[in-house]
């Protein structure tokens, strides 16, 4: 259905958590009644979610760089491909908290007097080189002892390893999801890990010079796929089997992550031609487009995926 197909339901401009509850009530109707009915209600509420969560997203990137949290926009996408579940910033960021209580107690154990045990440890950074690394410790003995999260090396080219929630029940991911979160719980505890767009393997770093140095040796790098492991500029080079130059290891900004995580779902989407991975392309480009509105290239790439579907001729 292409998207102007719902212009009657726009156009009758109710309150959208009206329409909600009508087309909840259909969909829970019991057993094999109104199968029709259920049908559309399960297309229309895609479509409205999905504008509804597309005006969330283009406020996001309106936002100050230091407003625009990563789990926030990796909830956006998350909820942007998955409309009909039950996915919500809130209840990611809770259970993201929780992880965070954690590390506090096992950061307790190693030093009561540490700086990130305060209530509001992520809003004063935490100075010294060595408090910080107590704090990754911690971390790694949390995330990857205590709760078994690892990366998804057996099924890593399934998408649920890119939705933020799937990655918090599953506790498995891919390198940009598990830093997602890595990243989220260090800030919170007040030390200021930042995204690096590694070429095939997303890393974080960790400033051990001068803050704000341009010196990629001043770094190590973090790789929360592979359970926190710490390294240095060679070992980050072993790691994908290649020299890079010095640009691949420079800081990216929260719009280039949510680039690189609806890249990975785009890739995923061209793997197979199912009605499943048309939809994964559909959404996905929607995102891409919603960022970068100009890229000739993923314009081309909508024109034709719909001309595939049959849809919208006068897009195409």
């Amino acid at each position: 259905v292409p998207c102007d197909g719902f212009s009657d339901i726009e156009t009758l401009g109710c309150p959208s958590h009206f329409f909600e509850d009508e087309l909840m009530c259909i969909l829970n109707m019991e057993g094999r009644k109104g199968l029709t009915w259920k049908y559309y209600a399960k297309k229309i509420l895609y479509f409205l979610r999905q504008q509804n969560i597309l005006k969330n997203l283009k406020e996001y990137l309106q936002r100050p760089t230091e407003r625009q949290s990563f789990l926030e926009g990796a909830v956006l996408i998350d909820q942007y491909c998955n409309p009909l579940s039950d996915i919500c910033l809130k209840s990611v960021q809770a259970q993201v908290d929780d992880i965070t209580d954690k590390v506090r107690k096992v950061l307790r154990t190693k030093n009561p007097r540490h700086p990130s045990l305060a209530s509001k440890a992520g809003e004063v950074l935490v100075p010294e080189v060595e408090l910080q690394r107590q704090v990754l410790d911690a971390m790694n003995c949390v995330l990857y002892e205590q709760l078994k999260y690892k990366g998804n090396e057996l099924d890593y080219y399934n998408s649920l390893n890119s939705y933020i929630h799937q990655v918090l029940i599953r506790r498995t991911g891919i390198p940009i999801s598990l830093s997602v979160l890595y990243l989220t719980i260090a800030r919170q505890l007040g030390v200021k890990l930042e995204p690096v767009n590694f070429p095939s393997h997303f890393l974080l770093r960790w400033c051990q010079g001068k803050e704000g140095s341009t010196d990629i040796f001043d770094y190590t790098y973090i790789d929360a796929f592979g359970k926190g492991k710490q390294l240095t500029v060679k070992e980050c080079e072993y790691l994908i089997g290649h020299h890079v130059t010095e640009e691949f290891y420079g800081v990216v900004t929260s719009k280039e992550v949510l680039q690189r995580m609806v890249g990975n779902l785009l890739n995923l989407g061209k793997r197979e031609s199912t009605d499943q991975s048309y939809q994964l392309l559909r959404d996905s480009l929607d995102l891409y487009l919603a960022m970068y509105p100009d890229n000739v290239q993923h314009l081309m790439l909508q024109a034709r995926l719909y001309f595939h579907l049959g849809i919208w001729p006068e897009k195409v």
